[in-house]
């Protein structure tokens, strides 16, 4: 074990897991599916659904669900700026879609994951889509490449292969350094060969003054949609967006 992992509190990290696993419920959650989902003893669960509902941070819903409370916005107010630093960036992911009649969005790297942040729709009236809030590997994908761009060989060999989820780059970090090359080279990464969405995303980094990644702009389709004759017109407009979008974050 780890010294890293021995200092972690097993109580706590099911209550964070719970607490994630509302949060990304649309209806809530019942006590029996969430024990199930996490894998939490029945007993630890009804312990700590009544320790956050004693709280204020859950509340109980129909049908003997369960779900966030109002009261958790006290906990995440000082998140706000944070949000709204994202938010000025939404026209430009709208003009983006527009243009490259594809949808978009921002993700943020936070803790072990990619978390979509923005999104804007294809003027299509079938495309890929997604949700604000989901949560996926900070290594996964050509999103995940723009993220951890800034890490070392070191680095992201650890995230790759302490990755939970079953994911291509567990067991093959290199194609995240490969996806990061390509990004130095082009300032853009396309995702290679089959994902387990079925889908293609090509993502370019935000960076800010200091030439850190602030975020991440993906652009989200089917293989046809990145035929090699537009290739050059999508990735011109990508990386267009996020340099706009960094322009932004550094007059915020």
């Amino acid at each position: 074990m780890s010294e890293q992992k021995a200092n972690l509190i097993p109580a706590v990290e099911k209550t964070v897991s719970l607490l994630e696993a509302l949060s990304v419920s649309d209806t809530g959650m019942s006590q029996a599916k969430l024990c199930k989902d996490l894998g939490i003893p029945q007993s630890t669960c009804y312990r700590i659904l009544q320790t956050l509902l004693e709280h204020g941070w859950i509340q109980r819903c129909e049908g003997s669900l369960f779900d966030l409370a109002p009261k958790m916005l006290s906990v995440t107010e000082k998140l706000n700026d944070f949000a709204r630093r994202f938010e000025r960036l939404q026209p430009e992911l709208d003009k983006l879609s527009k243009v490259s009649d594809l949808s978009c969005k921002l993700s943020i790297w936070l803790g072990n994951d990619q978390v979509t942040v923005l999104r804007a729709e294809s003027p299509r009236p079938l495309a890929v889509s997604g949700k604000t809030g989901v949560k996926f590997p900070v290594v996964e994908g050509s999103v995940g490449a723009a993220l951890v761009m800034g890490c070392s060989d070191k680095e992201i060999e650890k995230l790759a292969t302490g990755c939970k989820a079953d994911i291509i780059e567990k067991n093959n970090p290199e194609l995240v350094k490969q996806r990061i090359n390509k990004i130095n080279k082009c300032g853009y990464c396309l995702n290679e060969g089959s994902t387990r969405w079925n889908v293609r995303a090509m993502s370019a980094p935000v960076m800010n003054k200091k030439g850190n990644v602030e975020a991440a702009l993906t652009l989200l389709g089917f293989d046809q949609d990145f035929p090699e004759d537009k290739m050059q017109d999508l990735s011109e407009k990508l990386t267009a967006a996020a340099q706009a979008c960094a322009k932004l974050l550094a007059g915020y």
